[in-house]
């Protein structure tokens, strides 16, 4: 746990870059620090591993007054990724990881040993060992950064916007390797961010700050998204807040639905009488193995012998019910010619559809169980 009691950072100019924040960064936990510029959010962080000192207040460890311990030892303790990785240059992969094993006292052939494994763990591979910073790219680099910063198993983890300088298919992606590796790992993990899409994406529990160092709100990112503190809030977050918050709202018990089912090369006739027979305008196609290949119109078999591929509009995509949130449904849906949402099972085999307002009903569900405060957090892929 990582207390902040009523700490303030003040510059002998008068700037106030952190004012009085009281916050709790819960063990095994994601706080995710995030605002405007200049809200005190880096200075904050900072100061958890005394690259910055507090003006006033106390920052404890585990119960333990940071200021007592000796600031080179703190930050051996703590890993540390920044925005761009800060590798060393001069060094290959596998030596910028070993570095801390090496300052810690490990012999150099087994910092090697432990960084390979490390590289297994954060998705790199072996074959990058011996290249130097310069021949990856900023994806590969700042999972380099993430591996140095776990050489020494530390229980916390400082991370200064270490996603915002790479594109945003890479950022997705290591937004996702970090949930996974702390579904294996647990760390106590101190987020800076300025995008608040990501904030609520990695956060466990999300702290707002104002211009000023002001903390004006923390909590879990689907209760943030419901009741904001204020207008500044509400504003930070943006016009779309209720979409984003279904991200967090679980399609485990969305209603699914039959819908007319036609299998590539099927005799047209046969399925354009099941469509007629159940009422509906759109066929979905599948496979053999019944993996949803898209939609087809109905009226468009009545000239043709069989269902053909170049028939089938695009599905758009689809949901997988209890592993994906209620937003993918919804936009599964949206995506849909017919407005139903394909849902499969884990092999991408075809389960049933939801339709628009059966979706719209589990989200007037989902509000209910939220007010009653009984929703459970929901984080796809974790």
């Amino acid at each position: 746990m990582i207390t902040f009691e009523k700490v303030s950072k003040r510059y002998p100019d008068g700037t106030v870059a952190v004012d009085e924040l009281d916050l709790h960064c819960e063990t095994g936990k994601v706080t995710v620090l995030v605002g405007t510029s200049g809200s005190g959010k880096t200075t904050t962080m900072r100061m958890i591993n005394r690259m910055v000192d507090p003006t006033a207040g106390r920052i404890l460890l585990d119960g333990e007054d940071i200021a007592r311990r000796d600031p080179v030892r703190l930050r051996r303790g703590m890993g540390y990724v920044i925005q761009q990785a800060g590798l060393f240059p001069h060094r290959t992969v596998v030596d910028n990881i070993a570095t801390v094993l090496v300052l810690l006292g490990a012999r150099r052939r087994a910092a090697r040993l432990q960084a390979l494994e490390l590289m297994d763990r954060v998705g790199l591979d072996r074959s990058m060992a011996k290249r130097y910073p310069y021949q990856l790219s900023g994806g590969q680099q700042q999972r380099v950064g993430v591996a140095r910063a776990l050489a020494s198993d530390p229980p916390v983890l400082l991370m200064d916007e270490p996603f915002s300088a790479v594109d945003p298919v890479v950022r997705a992606d290591l937004q996702n390797e970090l949930l996974r590796l702390q579904a294996d790992l647990a760390k106590t993990i101190v987020f800076v961010t300025h995008d608040i899409d990501e904030a609520i994406r990695v956060g466990d529990r999300v702290a707002v700050f104002r211009t000023g160092g002001q903390l004006v709100q923390v909590d879990t990112p689907d209760r943030l998204l419901a009741a904001p503190a204020d207008d500044f809030v509400a504003g930070f977050l943006g016009a779309d807040r209720g979409i984003r918050r279904l991200a967090f709202a679980t399609t485990a018990g969305l209603a699914l639905r039959t819908p007319t089912v036609a299998v590539l090369g099927a005799s047209a006739a046969d399925v354009l009488a099941a469509a007629a027979q159940a009422e509906d305008r759109w066929v979905l196609v599948v496979d053999a193995d019944r993996r949803p290949q898209g939609w087809l119109q109905a009226d468009r078999l009545a000239s043709e012998t069989q269902v053909e591929k170049d028939l089938v509009q695009p599905l758009g995509h689809v949901f997988t019910p209890g592993s994906d949130s209620l937003r993918t449904a919804l936009d599964a849906s949206a995506l849909s010619p017919d407005g139903r949402a394909a849902a499969v099972d884990g092999e991408g085999r075809l389960l049933g559809v939801a339709s628009g307002s059966d979706i719209a009903t589990a989200i007037a569900a989902d509000l209910r169980q939220l007010e009653r405060g009984e929703s459970a957090r929901h984080r796809p892929g974790r």
